[in-house]
């Protein structure tokens, strides 16, 4: 005879964190009065990888909106675990565009392992008990940058890690969003827009709780 399983609540909440420890949440919005953003997020997952993209296409409007959606297009399906060569890639596929900033991350899921390459002014911060910030070189992607270079960082339990575009201020502090270090990813990224995002830019944030 067939016994059925009973799956509590707790049991299947720890095994969704086993198959996917990273939790991951982003939200954007236009500049004031548009309808569309020049900012775009990538999250896709394989083989125990998970890459995030955060893209700044230069201006704002329409016209931004159309590459941004043609970057993410070409990221969803031609992203690879080295980062620095998806970036070039990239800087080729879009070579003589109106040019976009970037921030690229690729993360080993088990092992907690973050490599990042960023060109022009997207931000990635580790925020809580270990403050890290990587630092995304000079340079418009499609147009001119210098030769894109990895940085790694190692993840935690419960830590943190937000990447944003430069339509959200830059000078906040944990003090100021406590509930960031227990809040979900999405809650984080949505939270972020809202009160610390500038009014006449596309501000988008995406935010990463590791959780082993």
């Amino acid at each position: 005879m067939r016994r059925s399983v009973i799956l509590r609540s707790e049991d299947a909440s720890a095994e969704k964190k086993a198959a996917n420890p990273l939790d991951i949440g982003f939200y954007g919005r236009p500049f004031r009065g548009e309808r569309v953003s020049g900012d775009a997020t990538v999250v896709a997952r394989r083989e125990g990888l998970a890459f995030v993209a955060m893209i700044d296409v230069l201006g704002h409007g329409q016209e931004a909106s159309v590459l941004a959606s043609h970057i993410k297009a070409f990221l969803d399906r031609d992203w690879g675990a080295n980062v620095t060569d998806t970036m070039m890639r990239l800087h080729q596929d879009i070579k003589g565009s109106r040019g976009a900033a970037a921030g690229l991350a690729v993360v080993d899921e088990r092992a907690g392992e973050l490599r990042y390459c960023g060109v022009g002014n997207t931000v990635l911060r580790r925020v809580g008990t270990r403050p890290t910030r990587l630092i995304s070189r000079e340079g418009v992607i499609g147009q001119q940058m210098r030769s894109p270079q990895q940085q790694n960082l190692n993840l935690g339990p419960s830590d943190v890690v937000l990447l944003y575009t430069d339509g959200v201020s830059d000078r906040f502090e944990v003090d100021q969003y406590p509930q960031l270090l227990y809040e979900s990813a999405m809650s984080i990224a949505r939270t972020v827009v809202q009160r610390f995002g500038k009014a006449h830019d596309d501000a988008t944030c995406l935010a990463l709780r590791y959780q082993p």
